[in-house]
């Protein structure tokens, strides 16, 4: 695999990815601060009813199609054709069972509407995900996040048009069907193109078969991911979805960020379980220090600035969404300390592995928010959601250890730890300034510390700075 290729889509990724999180981040903030915490909920409540039933329509075989295409470029045109055809029918079939179920799950009017559209957003949605995962494969990962970020873009700017001029909620969701037709369209145009499809009904059951474990990894990931936000529409009323769902989405947008390196790096993994387990081995170690020095001061600045970040971000509207970004601020944290562990287990062909921890994990959240919701409200949601990434990360930190390497990463977290200690003491004593003056002084001393006292991260620190002097 040639490094340019790889520095291509890693820098398209990247550059496609922070735009449209940025965008969808500003938007995002803007819708939850026009439709205020009741409005928000019912939003919330139906995007959580139809992304929970819209899982079920891959069955793992976009991640196979990635596994298998890495490998071999010639299986492609199959696995694409057979892919796309079985999730044109599941998702059909997926949005019907949507129509007939949300009366009994007992919605109102205005939340049944969203669904109605959103159910066919999200199918066409799933669609777009396989061809991104295609791209993956190919190794073009930079034509999957030219179309996320044209997708991203065009939502965002329906969605503010729709804002500006007072419109309703289910406006805003027309905004995302238009959109996903209009990608639709333009994918269609660069398939033709570029591949012509195969189908052979006869391999599909094969690769349903190979597939699965994937599948049944998303579904438990979703589960123990978001499911208490589904649980939380069922047992709670809008308000307090609107409360619980404010806090959440602005740590869900940083979660691209051992998202994209695992995007980017994934084929890469494939091939270097096969070519050299300590080639492999060392990879991983170096994505587990960067995630940590990423997710650990991430967290500990989010819960000490909770308060004034979220009045400056909601306009003051979401006060009792404070506590609550707070304890969910170390879910971030967690999810990219478990990250690249999972990584492991997915490219040394222990995918039923992870499926197992995620189906465990998955059990767990449900009980635990069968028990604490009734009980905590979103307060138990919460806490459920931090036990279950735990378990997570515990976990896979045993089975990689005990069953696949010595991995040596615990005794790279001190440092980091430390930095961001002082990091978040930092951010407290300035906490009366504006939220991004005192996050950009506190995390500048974090680097500072990091530099100093990391060989590591000095080699990076002194990378940047010979860039910018050859630049300057």
């Amino acid at each position: 695999m040639e490094l340019r290729l790889v520095l291509k889509n890693a820098a398209a990724l990247s550059a496609a990815s922070v735009l449209s999180k940025a965008i969808a981040a500003v938007v995002g903030i803007a819708v939850t601060r026009y439709l205020g915490p009741e409005i928000f909920g019912e939003y919330s409540s139906a995007l959580a009813f139809v992304s929970t039933f819209i899982l079920f329509a891959d069955f793992g075989l976009s991640n196979y199609m990635v596994q298998e295409g890495s490998r071999d470029e010639k299986v492609l045109p199959l696995y694409l054709g057979n892919t796309l055809l079985f999730k044109a029918f599941t998702t059909l079939a997926i949005y019907a069972l949507m129509l007939v179920l949300m009366y009994p799950a007992g919605y109102n009017q205005s939340i049944r509407s969203m669904v109605i559209v959103l159910g066919l957003a999200s199918g066409l949605n799933a669609l777009h995900a396989t061809v991104y995962n295609y791209f993956q494969a190919k190794q073009q990962m930079y034509f999957a996040a030219i179309y996320q970020f044209l997708s991203t873009f065009l939502i965002g700017g329906l969605t503010i048009l729709v804002v500006v001029n007072q419109g309703s909620v289910v406006m805003i969701t027309l905004a995302q069907l238009v959109t996903a037709t209009l990608i639709s369209f333009f994918l269609y145009a660069h398939l033709r193109r570029h591949i012509r499809l195969e189908f052979d009904l006869s391999r599909l059951i094969e690769m349903l078969k190979q597939g699965l474990p994937y599948g049944i990894a998303v579904i438990f990931l979703y589960i123990y991911f978001q499911i208490d936000m589904f649980m939380l529409s069922l047992m709670l009323p809008p308000i307090e979805v609107g409360i619980y769902s404010a806090a959440y989405r602005l740590i869900a947008v940083l979660l691209f960020i051992p998202g994209i390196l695992t995007s980017v790096l994934y084929p890469i993994l494939f091939q270097l379980s096969v070519e050299s387990k300590e080639k492999h081995r060392g990879t991983i170690e170096k994505i587990y220090k960067v995630l940590s020095a990423v997710g650990i001061p991430g967290s500990v600045l989010i819960f000490v600035l909770a308060d004034p970040l979220l009045t400056w971000l909601y306009n003051g509207r979401f006060p009792a969404s404070i506590p609550i970004l707070m304890l969910l601020s170390w879910f971030f944290a967690l999810e990219c300390l478990s990250f690249s562990l999972g990584d492991v287990l997915t490219t040394t062909d222990r995918q039923w592995t992870r499926a197992k921890i995620q189906g465990s994990a998955a059990l767990l959240n449900i009980g635990i928010n069968l028990y604490a919701i009734p009980r905590y409200g979103i307060y138990g949601a919460s806490v459920a959601t931090l036990i279950t990434e735990l378990y997570v990360y515990v976990a896979f930190y045993w089975i990689v250890r005990r069953h696949v390497y010595k991995l040596k990463i615990l005794r790279q977290l001190p440092v980091i730890v430390l930095a961001s200690l002082a990091m978040g003491f930092t951010a407290y004593l300035l906490r009366d300034l504006h939220p991004l003056a005192s996050a950009s002084l506190a995390g500048s001393l974090y680097l500072i510390i990091l530099i100093v006292l990391d060989k590591d991260f000095q080699r990076i620190g002194g990378y940047i700075l010979r860039r910018n002097r050859g630049t300057g």
